[in-house]
């Protein structure tokens, strides 16, 4: 099922003809930055992971590596991997579009809170075993307020972990989108109780407006932030996606539980109203962060327009 390119909210932005085309050719020209950004950290990955993951990581190499031109569109195959910085994003506006209006509805019954949980930071060797511990932990909480509170809890859960290069440590945490005040700060008076060594410090519990899509970004993000630019942040990403390995980054509770959501998209469309309308064919070619036919024509420019574009283009830019 594609992604029609309107669909990501992420990449909604006004266009400036100075230096794009189309609207188009701005969206195309981002997610060739993020493909060019995704493919030079995974290579310094790659160079300290072992054998096996190297699979996994050049998979994402050919993400929308090839891009068939049918008319006035153009069409690429999906990696779905949690390092590609283009599917995670397309990732994040799925599930904003997934639930958003749930949100709303459920927003209208009682308040929605964010909630953040935190608990000590700790070190590679224990990273996944942690967040096993921290998972039980919040079942526990979920299953106590049921059984003694009869507090059924509705609302969305996500994992995030982060990396501190000073202490070498890692900080798995929760991110929660939960409904009503009152549970919310029973969530965060049990978690506070489990043999976690958590402190107040860190916890957060704050008022959020579902109408906002900006409200519920931080939730539906991807897992862990940064790309790797030496190899010290790269032995620290793979060891997050080795620990994230096999375990559920998302995840809903209560009515949102029942939520009928899209099936992930294995491909992605993008317009091509910048370009003749043609069938035709292009691949990426890192070395030069564009995409070229067989008669060597680039798509893009991205090489030119990067020079071309003020540092803080993207900074003025409001994201609707």
């Amino acid at each position: 099922m594609p992604v029609k390119e309107t669909s990501v909210i992420l990449d909604t932005l006004e266009v400036t003809s100075d230096y794009f085309k189309t609207k188009s050719h701005e969206t195309l020209y981002r997610q060739t930055i993020r493909k060019s950004e995704t493919i030079n950290s995974l290579l310094k990955i790659i160079d300290v992971c072992d054998v096996k993951s190297k699979k996994q990581y050049w998979k994402t190499y050919h993400c929308k590596n090839v891009l068939i031109q049918q008319g006035n569109k153009l069409i690429g195959s999906l990696c779905r991997k949690r390092w590609c910085q283009n599917c995670n994003r397309i990732r994040t506006a799925e599930l904003v579009n997934n639930y958003k209006q749930p949100l709303q509805d459920i927003q209208k019954e009682d308040e929605l809170y964010f909630v953040t949980l935190t608990a000590p930071t700790v070190n590679a060797r224990n990273l996944s075993s942690e967040i096993t511990k921290r998972y039980k932990a919040f079942t526990r909480i979920k299953d106590n307020l049921r059984r003694n509170y009869g507090i059924k809890l509705v609302g969305i859960r996500k994992l995030e972990i982060t990396y501190n290069p000073i202490t070498d440590k890692y900080h798995p945490h929760f991110h929660l989108i939960q409904q009503g005040k009152q549970q919310a700060e029973l969530i965060q008076k049990l978690w506070l109780e489990q043999p976690l060594n958590a402190g107040i410090k860190g916890q957060h519990i704050d008022l959020i407006d579902a109408n906002n899509p900006n409200n519920l970004l931080e939730v539906f993000k991807y897992a862990t932030k940064g790309t790797a630019k030496d190899e010290t942040e790269a032995k620290s990403l793979h060891t997050i996606y080795k620990a994230l390995q096999g375990k559920r980054i998302f995840q809903t509770y209560g009515k949102l539980q029942k939520v009928k959501v899209t099936t992930e998209a294995k491909e992605e469309t993008n317009n091509a109203d910048f370009i003749p309308t043609a069938n035709d064919i292009y691949v990426y070619e890192h070395h030069l962060k564009d995409f070229t036919n067989a008669n060597f024509d680039k798509l893009i420019d991205t090489i030119a327009i990067q020079k071309r574009l003020p540092k803080d283009y993207y900074d003025k830019k409001v994201v609707t």
